[in-house]
């Protein structure tokens, strides 16, 4: 084996020269600061569009079981905010973005759809609600709302008799 000594080393390479640029071609293919930071935010907000998507998604059903007109009312605000946030994202054109947006626009609009459903049936049952209610608490009487355990609440078990109320709490 040969020993390579600094006279027979090979000559350092140089770094090759920067190809000539094409005409027509653009000087800096390199993406603009200002548009890398814009395309960012773009994203921040399509990230934040898909979350408010998901939870009106998910609220619309869930508002049937607890929380009613309530939920159905914030899960249809929360679908709202990712569909005007997915279109302002789309306005600003084409982007790295916009198939993304695209995509977060039609679960925003399911979001809407799904949470003005619950919204409107949740509604109907409160109306259908709403004279029971005040039937039951202008009489006292809760047997049409809580059926059989509604005697407990009528008879002793309330606050001390003294004749005239009957042991309700509401006087």
């Amino acid at each position: 084996m040969e020993q390579q000594t600094p006279s027979n080393d090979p000559l350092p390479q140089r770094p090759e020269a920067p190809e000539p640029l094409q005409p027509g071609a653009p000087e800096n293919p390199q993406p603009n600061p200002d548009q890398r930071a814009a395309d960012q935010f773009d994203l921040m907000e399509l990230k934040s569009a898909r979350t408010l998507s998901t939870v009106a998604t998910i609220a619309g059903p869930v508002s049937f079981i607890i929380g009613g007109v309530a939920l159905s009312s914030v899960a249809l605000v929360c679908a709202i905010l990712a569909f005007t946030k997915t279109r302002r994202v789309l306005r600003k054109g084409s982007g790295p973005n916009s198939s993304f947006a695209n995509i977060v626009k039609q679960t925003a609009v399911m979001g809407i759809f799904i949470s003005c459903v619950a919204l409107v049936l949740n509604l109907i049952g409160l109306m259908a609600m709403i004279p029971i209610l005040m039937d039951a608490m202008q009489t006292g009487d809760y047997s049409a709302i809580l059926g059989e355990s509604a005697a407990s609440l009528q008879g002793g078990t309330g606050a001390p008799s003294d004749g005239n109320g009957g042991g309700n709490p509401w006087g």
